[in-house]
């Protein structure tokens, strides 16, 4: 999977591929809650400055938020109440 945002814009493109080649499954774009990225106000331990950083997009009416734990190629998607409630967003 494959994930990018322009700062300037609040849309965020989201590309699902196949085994890791070229053969692009899916595109959806989704819309970005402005103001991202979010920190949390008491960082987790263990992480670089600044990180873990969210986003929070939602995409076709359902809302996930997306992790960013360094500067790394990598993202994760956060299923932790916890950070959930610290950002506002209504699990479902």
């Amino acid at each position: 999977m494959d994930y990018y945002s322009y700062p300037s814009q609040s849309e965020a493109v989201f590309k699902l591929y196949k085994n890791n080649q070229f053969l692009k499954l899916k595109e959806v774009t989704g819309v970005m809650k402005k103001g991202g990225p979010i920190e949390l106000k008491t960082p987790l331990a263990g992480f670089p400055k600044s990180y873990p950083a969210y986003e929070i997009i939602t995409v076709d009416g359902v809302t996930d938020i997306v992790e960013h734990r360094k500067m790394e190629p990598i993202f994760y998607v956060t299923d932790d109440s916890a950070v959930w409630k610290e950002l506002g967003v209504e699990q479902k």
